[in-house]
């Protein structure tokens, strides 16, 4: 067991616990909502492309993280490259996970709009629930069939707007979103080992450093496309402090205080605060059949939540949210 399981310093009295847990998850769900739409701002209105957004928000991110944790570690930073298949893992799970999914979700955004993307990504819950049926040999549970059913019609109803003959949304942002939902669920099941064994800001540090590296390759992030303004440059910091350095640790110290099924319940309003930043400060247009749809994919999150007569154990949450 390598030493790299600190924990976040926590505030030391807190009157109330539960409204101070409940209340930092809600505000980084809102957090990563502004983040979404914040993309679609620097895509659509300034013509960035996703691939250097991408580029941009791990770069700086990983160069961060991994700063922090060679003052904290120093030598031991390198620690989980000392294991072969550690570092194999970590490695794939930094580009089809962490690059990808950035990468995916900024692309979906671009075809279609943040709300869309964002609630098409929250399919991935059902893909794990699909994964998890074949691994197990068994079939899903009465909530997870439920699930299923709201998941299905709700991108049903998003992609045609009731109209089987035809597509509402662009076909390439539909792809897109889906592939955001296949990369997220890959994100969140993959590195569970890696996460038994290290600390997860750690693991996420030195992934999105790694893919940092792939992605400069494709779009060095030191080069600042010209249409880049005032505006561009302080939702650039914001994608990156608020949506990402700050909202993740913000969202483990909610774990810390209500657990980790209250707090995916909470963070599940991400796709509304999303809808409603878009709509306010990007006028972006949302039909009744678009809100029907992002309401029965949304409510697969509360339905999975349900706890189960049978308790299972606790599984460690993922690296950080990948919006």
């Amino acid at each position: 067991m390598y030493p790299f399981h600190f924990s976040i310093p926590f505030p030391p009295k807190i009157k109330n616990p539960k409204l101070f847990g409940s209340a930092c998850c809600i505000i980084s769900a809102c957090l990563w909502g502004g983040c979404g739409a914040a993309g679609q701002y620097l895509i659509n209105e300034l013509g960035l492309s996703s691939l250097w957004l991408t580029s941009f928000r791990v770069s700086y991110c990983g160069i961060l993280l991994l700063l922090y944790f060679t003052i904290k570690l120093r030598s031991e930073v390198i620690g989980i490259f000392h294991n072969k298949k550690d570092s194999l893992e970590l490695i794939l799970f930094s580009l089809i996970g962490v690059a990808a999914v950035y990468y995916s979700y900024f692309t979906a955004v671009s075809y279609t709009n943040a709300p869309t993307a964002t609630v098409l990504q929250y399919l991935s819950p059902i893909l794990i629930v699909f994964y998890m049926a074949i691994r197990n040999k068994k079939l899903p549970s009465m909530k997870e069939f439920i699930a299923v059913v709201f998941a299905l019609l709700g991108t049903y109803i998003l992609a045609t707007h009731g109209d089987i003959h035809s597509l509402a949304i662009s076909p390439l942002g539909l792809i897109w979103g889906l592939i955001s939902a296949v990369t997220l669920a890959f994100y969140t099941v993959y590195p569970r080992r890696l996460l038994t064994k290290y600390n997860t800001m750690y693991i996420y540090g030195w992934a999105v450093f790694i893919s940092a590296i792939a992605m400069n390759f494709l779009a060095p992030f030191w080069k600042l496309p010209a249409s880049v303004n005032t505006t561009g440059v302080i939702l650039l910091i914001y994608t990156l402090l608020f949506g990402t350095l700050v909202s993740y640790p913000l969202f483990l110290v909610g774990v810390k205080y209500i657990g980790p099924t209250q707090s995916s319940l909470l963070s599940s309003i991400e796709p509304a605060a999303t809808a409603v930043i878009a709509v306010l400060f990007l006028h972006t247009q949302l039909t009744i059949m678009d809100i029907i749809g992002m309401i029965c994919i949304t409510a697969t999150v509360f339905i999975l939540s349900v706890p189960s007569r049978k308790k299972t154990p606790a599984v460690e949450e993922p690296p950080a949210e990948q919006k």
